[in-house]
């Protein structure tokens, strides 16, 4: 790569220095492997929509981290980029294998590449523009106040990074205490997605409709036309991008001070949620008979193929960030050390988002459905996102028992991809599964006759905002050399099915507990690394997601188990 030299020359001549000023310059870096084995296949979808992870080795990165920091009294010049080997080729014809571009792809991510300054104009006033990342949460990785990057969540094992972004940043500190701070980010960039996230458009069940008695409608149409041959599906999900333009750049605006040793920041956010929802589905019907490989009595006559349209809502969020140490028992001994803790909440402000169902001409079984666009019960579009507030919140505990120790211990109130009002403060589900029953005493031949769906339909729901329970333990040995870290994630949320039972003549509703076979959901991530010294470590675990089908860590497009290798040497 013949540009690497001329671009830090570039970043170390964009540098301002006075006359009299040195210029410190710092080279780093690091070389890192990370080696990825899916131990089972993860899939889902019937033979006519299969969606896989296959089995085998995942993934085979390899990364060359170059740094270079520039700087002078009051100007600095950053940059820090990685080169990154994906390891795998991407060969599919003979001509193929004569590209070294698809015989060994290779990807740039840039971390960082940006120009400051202090006290420009007057004592206090600091800029920062270009490439950055700006992290004024303070929990340990869940951040809900952290809106202006978006997340990267291309690697599942990096939980909580997030993506740099062009920016501008200024900074005024009035006093040593107190400070005032803006950003204004003028691209917006989306959220990463793992190689997983596909297998969650095979969920067609999943419906996004926030009206109860329209998703029952739905479910009961969708299998009427499954038993008559046409089962629906996703042939295709694109991304609707804002318009790179002043009206869509996002900014925010944080106070941050400190009062009895304990650091405090109020912040407010205007933009958009960088995970989307959906705004437009277009239904098209696809004749040709396809029949199941393994079973030649499974067969359907044709596919209502949907495409679509996902879109970035607008939001505003207001933050307040606590942080600092609690020394509770230090009266009792000097050895008892101050309980450190993490206060971090969004209350998040969504701007109401409908969805348009439009179909081209359906024909079924000599009935016809005519092109144009779904005959809404109420003669409006449904609702997929309302304007309802909502928040979002963590809040840690950490302490330090010795120099073998460490415990961390969260309650998240919301993940990243979760958004919309209902939580155990507010109404709303999402489905996590849907259908009609199957129950003995009623069969899914109802569809046919109830196209209201109230006897037939069934979901499995849960909240929008979901509860989570986030532990991590650190113990170090050998002079703190090697590491033994246990971090996991429990579901506290819970699910309820929502169904008909014929035998009792109306519709019941089952609960499952978080520690309910039904409605356990948890993710385990064990971890063992040995640091060599001078900059040499290496480091093998596992990450093991639990639970049922429908739940959030059990759903195949949060990826399934794997373990893991990597290598790291920093110089």
């Amino acid at each position: 790569m013949r540009w690497w030299p001329g671009l830090i020359l570039v970043v170390i001549g964009l540098v301002p220095r006075a006359a009299s000023a040195e210029l410190d310059l710092t080279l780093g870096g690091r070389i890192q492997s990370n080696i990825r084995y899916r131990p089972s296949e993860t899939l889902v979808g019937d033979f006519y929509d299969r969606r896989v992870l296959a089995d085998g080795f995942a993934r085979n990165e390899h990364i060359l981290k170059l740094k270079a920091n520039a700087t002078t009294e009051r100007f600095a010049g950053i940059i820090d980029v990685d080169l990154v080997w994906l390891g795998f080729a991407r060969t599919a014809t003979l001509d193929d294998l004569s590209l070294r571009e698809v015989d060994e792809p290779v990807r740039i991510e840039a971390q960082s590449a940006y120009l400051e300054g202090i006290d420009l104009f007057v004592e206090g006033l600091d800029l920062r523009v270009g490439y950055q990342i700006i992290n004024w949460g303070v929990a340990d990785q869940f951040n809900p106040t952290n809106n202006l990057n978006a997340d990267d969540l291309e690697d599942r094992l990096l939980f909580g990074t997030q993506q740099s972004n062009l920016m501008a940043r200024l900074d005024y500190a009035v006093t040593d205490n107190i400070t005032f701070s803006g950003a204004l980010v003028p691209i917006f960039r989306p959220a990463l997605l793992p190689s997983s996230a596909p297998l969650a458009v095979g969920a067609v069940d999943r419906l996004p409709h926030l009206d109860v008695d329209f998703r029952r409608r739905l479910h009961a149409e969708a299998a009427a036309s499954e038993n008559f041959g046409y089962p629906t599906l996703v042939d295709d999900a694109l991304i609707q991008l804002p318009e790179p333009t002043a009206e869509n750049m996002q900014f925010m605006l944080r106070a941050a001070t400190v009062i009895f040793e304990q650091d405090l920041s109020l912040s407010y956010y205007y933009g958009r949620s960088d995970f989307p929802v959906p705004i437009d589905n277009f239904t098209q019907q696809l004749m040709g008979q396809q029949c199941n490989p393994s079973n030649a009595m499974d067969c359907i006559d044709g596919t209502l193929g949907t495409t679509v349209t996902l879109a970035y809502p607008k939001m505003q969020v207001t933050g307040l960030n606590l942080t600092g140490e609690v020394d509770l028992l230090g009266w009792a001994s000097e050895s008892i050390a101050p309980i450190g803790y993490r206060m971090e909440v969004g209350v998040y402000f969504p701007r109401q988002q409908r969805l348009a169902m439009r179909q081209s001409e359906i024909v079924i079984l000599g009935q016809t459905r005519p092109a144009g666009e779904y005959a809404y019960p109420d003669g409006e579009r449904p609702l997929v996102l309302d304007d309802t507030p909502f928040a979002k919140w963590t809040l840690g505990l950490d302490y330090t028992f010795n120099e073998h120790v460490y415990v961390n211990v969260m309650w998240v109130h919301g993940l990243a991809d979760e958004f919309g009002a209902g939580d155990f403060f507010s109404d709303g589900k999402v489905v996590r599964e849907g259908g009609v029953t199957s129950d003995p005493d009623t069969t899914n031949t109802c569809a046919l006759v109830d196209q209201n769906g109230d006897e037939c339909a069934r979901e499995v729901l849960r909240n929008r905002i979901g509860d989570y329970l986030v532990a991590g333990v650190d113990l170090r040995f050998m002079d703190g050399n090697l590491l033994f870290r246990m971090f996991t994630i429990l579901e506290l949320t819970g699910y309820t099915e929502d169904l008909y039972r014929r035998s009792l003549g109306r519709r019941i509703t089952n609960s499952f507990s978080p520690l309910s076979p039904e409605g356990f959901s948890a993710v385990l991530f064990p971890e063992l690394s040995y640091n060599f010294g001078q900059g040499l470590e290496l480091a093998v675990g596992a990450l093991f997601e639990l639970g049922k089908s429908y739940t959030k860590f059990g759903e195949a497009a949060a990826g399934g188990n794997v373990g893991w290798f990597r290598g790291v040497y920093n110089f």
